[in-house]
C-alpha cells in the first residue's frame, strides 16, 4: 500500500462513504485468549430505523403506563397473565410472582445498576425475560418427562446452600429462624421451582467426551500453515488517471463543511425550518432538541465532506445541487432522505479541492473503487497479473521491494473450514484481514490442499486483489496440549449452548413475543 492510504489521520476509503447518521463504533470479541475488532459500518436513516425510533418512544411512553400493566396482571397467582407464546402445551405466560415475572424484575435490575438508559433497556428486559422463560419451560418439560424431581432433601441442601440464610459465609440458624413465614416460603418456592431445570442443565455442561475426541479436536487445532501476501488495492490505482477523472466530474469532488437536522415527518422539518429561519432559534439549538440522528448531541455538526457522500442520502438526487450553490451560513431544506426529511446548514461554502494532491487523489481512488468498480477492478486485474509473473521469475520479495509494497506475514493458522470455536482462523492471524475476507470455501480450501511454498494464481476480494504464497505446515504443540487439557471445559460449555440453540428453535415453540410486546405492554393496535 502507498503513503496516499493514510492523509490527515483519516484512511480514504472513510471519506469515501456517504453521509452518515451513525458514528461507528468499534465492537471487539474475545475468544479464547484473542481479540477481534470490527468497524461497524455508518448507517443511514432508514424506514426500519425511523420505525425503531418510533418503538423507543412508545417504550418510553410504557415506563408511564408499568402501573397499568402490573393493575392488568393482578398480585394473584390466579390472574389470567399475559401470554407471550406457547412451548408444547404450556403458556409462555407473564403473571404476578411466576418465573417470567421475576426474570422480568432481575433483568430490570441489572439493567438499572449497569446505567444503561431505561428507556432503550425495556425491550431489552422484557426479550431476555421472555427468552429466559422459553428456556426454563422446555428444560422443565423435558425434566419431567425423564422423571427428574426436587426431592424435599436436595431442596433442603439447596436452601442451606444457597446463601439466603448465611452469615459470616455460613448458614445461620438464628437468622433462618426469624425469617418471616412469608420470606421462607418465597424461598423455598423459588428454589424448589428451579431445581429441575438446574439439574438438566447441569448434567448437559458435565458431560465428558471420549479422550479419543480430544485428542482428535486438539490434532487438528494444532495443524496449520503459514502464508504470505502482497495487497493490491484501490490506492494503487495511477494518480494520473484519478486526477483525470476527477476533473471530468469536479461536482462530485467539491468539498464543504456541514450540519444537519433529520426528522421523521416533512411537516416537523418545515416546522423546525421555520423557526431556525425566523430567527427563534439557532440550527445547533434544534438540532441538539429535534434531531434523530447522532450529530444531535453536537449541534448536528457533521463537518468537512465531500459532496459525493452527501448527494446519496437525498431521495431525488438533483435537490443535493442546491448545497452547492449555497452560501456560507446558509440553512436549505427541508429535502426527503432515506426514510428521514432532513436540513442542511452551510458552515462553509462548496469548494473545489486541489486535485493534485495525494489526500484528494486518495479520496478518488477511493471513490472510483466503491462506485465505478469496474475502472478499478480492470487496472487491478492487469496489475496482478503481471505481478504474478513477475514473482515466479525473481520472487515474491523481490517484487514488493521493487514496487514499494509491504508483504503480509500471516502465521500457522488451521484449516478451519467449519469455523470451529475450538480452533483459530485468518480473522485472528491475519493483520490486515484481506486474507480473512477471501479465505472462505473453495479459497479457503486450495490455501490448504496447495503445495507448500508455492505461489498461487491472484485471488479477488472486493475490489482489491491479493497475490498469496503459501508457507511451511508446521504444529503448534503448545495449543494441542491447552486444548486435551481444557476439551472438557470448553465443550461442556459448548454442549450447553448447542441445547438451548436446538429448543429455541424446536417447532414446539410458539413465539409471539414482539406483537404481545408492542400491543400488550407498550399499549398500542397492531
Amino acid at each position: 500500500m502507498s503513503a496516499n492510504d493514510n492523509t490527515n489521520g483519516k484512511k480514504p476509503e472513510e471519506e469515501s462513504k456517504a453521509l452518515p447518521f451513525e458514528k461507528a463504533k468499534k465492537s471487539t470479541a474475545v475468544v479464547e485468549g484473542k481479540k477481534e475488532a470490527a468497524l461497524k459500518p455508518k448507517r443511514k436513516i432508514t424506514v426500519g430505523w425511523v420505525l425503531g425510533m418510533i418503538i423507543l418512544i412508545l417504550i418510553a411512553i410504557s415506563f408511564v403506563l408499568a402501573p397499568a400493566i402490573e393493575a392488568f396482571v393482578g398480585k394473584n397467582s390466579n390472574s389470567n397473565g399475559i401470554v407471550f407464546g406457547t412451548y408444547g402445551k404450556e403458556e409462555i405466560k407473564y403473571a404476578y410472582g411466576n418465573y417470567f415475572y421475576d426474570q422480568v424484575q432481575n433483568y430490570a435490575d441489572q439493567y438499572k445498576s449497569s446505567g444503561v438508559d431505561q428507556t432503550q433497556a425495556l425491550y431489552q428486559i422484557w426479550k431476555s425475560a421472555f427468552d429466559s422463560t422459553v428456556l426454563f419451560t422446555a428444560i422443565n418439560q423435558l425434566a419431567s418427562n425423564a422423571g427428574i424431581i426436587a426431592a424435599d432433601e436436595v431442596v433442603t441442601r439447596a436452601i442451606i446452600e444457597s446463601g439466603a440464610y448465611h452469615k459470616d459465609g455460613k448458614f445461620d440458624v438464628e437468622t433462618y429462624q426469624k425469617a418471616s413465614a412469608e420470606t421462607k416460603a418465597s424461598i423455598d418456592k423459588s428454589i424448589r421451582r428451579g431445581l429441575p431445570y438446574q439439574i438438566v442443565v447441569d448434567d448437559i455442561g458435565t458431560v465428558l467426551s471420549s479422550s479419543a475426541e480430544a485428542a482428535y479436536i486438539a490434532d487438528m487445532a494444532s495443524k496449520g500453515r503459514s502464508f504470505r501476501y502482497l495487497g493490491l488495492e484501490a490506492q494503487l490505482y495511477p494518480d494520473e488517471l484519478a486526477a483525470q477523472y476527477a476533473l471530468q466530474n469536479k461536482q462530485l469532488f467539491s468539498m464543504m463543511d456541514l450540519s444537519v437536522i433529520s426528522l421523521d415527518t416533512a411537516e416537523k422539518a418545515q416546522s423546525v425550518y421555520e423557526t431556525i429561519a425566523s430567527g427563534s432559534t439557532s440550527f445547533e439549538d434544534a438540532a441538539v432538541a429535534n434531531s434523530l440522528d447522532s450529530y444531535a448531541a453536537e449541534g448536528g455538526k457533521v463537518g468537512q465532506i465531500y459532496y459525493y457522500g452527501v448527494v446519496s442520502n437525498f431521495k431525488n438526487a438533483d435537490e443535493a445541487l442546491a448545497l452547492l450553490s449555497a452560501k456560507e451560513g446558509d440553512v436549505v431544506g427541508p429535502f426527503e432522505a432515506n426514510g428521514a426529511f432532513t436540513l442542511y446548514k452551510l458552515n462553509s461554502a462548496a469548494t473545489q479541492p486541489d486535485f493534485a494532491s495525494e489526500a484528494t487523489l486518495a479520496s478518488v481512488k477511493a471513490y472510483l473503487a466503491t462506485s465505478e468498480g469496474a475502472v478499478i477492478d480492470t487496472y487491478l486485474s492487469e496489475l496482478a497479473a503481471t505481478y504474478t509473473a513477475q514473482a515466479k521469475e525473481v520472487g515474491l520479495d523481490q517484487v514488493a521491494l521493487d514496487h514499494d509494497l509491504e508483504i503480509v506475514e500471516v502465521p500457522a493458522t488451521p484449516y478451519n473450514a467449519g469455523q470451529s470455536s475450538y480452533m483459530s482462523n485468518f480473522s485472528y492471524t491475519d493483520s490486515v484481514g484481506l486474507l480473512a475476507a477471501a479465505a472462505t470455501g473453495d479459497v479457503e480450501k486450495q490455501l490448504f490442499q496447495a503445495e507448500p511454498n508455492s505461489l498461487l494464481d491472484p485471488l479477488k476480494v472486493g475490489t482489491s486483489y491479493l497475490l498469496v504464497e503459501t508457507g511451511e505446515d508446521a504444529k503448534d504443540e503448545g495449543m494441542e496440549s491447552y486444548l486435551s487439557m481444557f476439551y472438557n471445559y470448553y465443550s461442556g460449555s459448548q454442549n450447553q449452548q448447542d441445547f438451548s440453540q436446538a429448543l429455541y428453535s424446536s417447532d414446539q415453540l410458539t413465539d409471539n413475543f414482539l406483537t404481545t410486546f408492542l400491543t400488550v405492554v407498550l399499549g398500542q393496535p397492531t
